[in-house]
């Protein structure tokens, strides 16, 4: 399903176009973008993950997965995502993002989560973050927003800790 379109201060999230695929992909590939994250590193791999995204916007299952292009004008600036996973619980979103590296320290994920944080309530939802305890900078982000509950997992596969932040109201 398409998700909503939204609108920050100064960015709208919508969904993605075909156009967008180049400028996703310079997101995708920068080491400082997805150090974080589970990144192919392949150029070709990270391309059909984009098309991926076509697919998610046609599914008609039951499942929350929206997916959203963060962009000024019409240049694409970030991604961010809300998604049933793993790690939540009925009544949770899992929020994933990344920026473009030309556009970091701008406010970009400031005014997004602001936005965010204005909607979960309507949709009836919480927000939660899994995240790295070395990724300093999203944990400092998050904690702006406010984070009520820390809970410290381990990944089955790697054994490595991280953190689940639910996020303030």
């Amino acid at each position: 399903m398409h998700p909503p379109i939204l609108y920050t201060n100064q960015y709208t999230l919508k969904s993605y176009n075909l156009n967008d695929q180049s400028r996703f992909v310079e997101m995708s590939l920068d080491k400082d973008s997805v150090q974080f994250m589970d990144g192919t590193g392949s150029e070709v791999e990270e391309r059909s993950l984009f098309n991926k995204i076509f697919q998610v916007y046609e599914r008609k299952d039951e499942k929350w997965f929206w997916i959203w292009g963060i962009f000024d004008e019409d240049e694409l600036c970030g991604h961010v995502e809300l998604k049933e996973t793993e790690h939540t619980l009925d009544g949770e979103l899992e929020i994933v993002y990344m920026i473009h590296p030309d556009k970091r320290r701008q406010g970009i994920m400031t005014d997004v989560l602001s936005s965010i944080k204005q909607q979960q309530q309507s949709w009836g939802k919480r927000i939660i973050a899994s995240v790295s305890p070395d990724n300093v900078a999203s944990i400092s982000l998050l904690k702006k927003w406010g984070v009520d509950k820390k809970v410290i997992l381990t990944d089955t596969e790697t054994g490595e800790d991280y953190l689940k932040l639910v996020l303030s109201k």
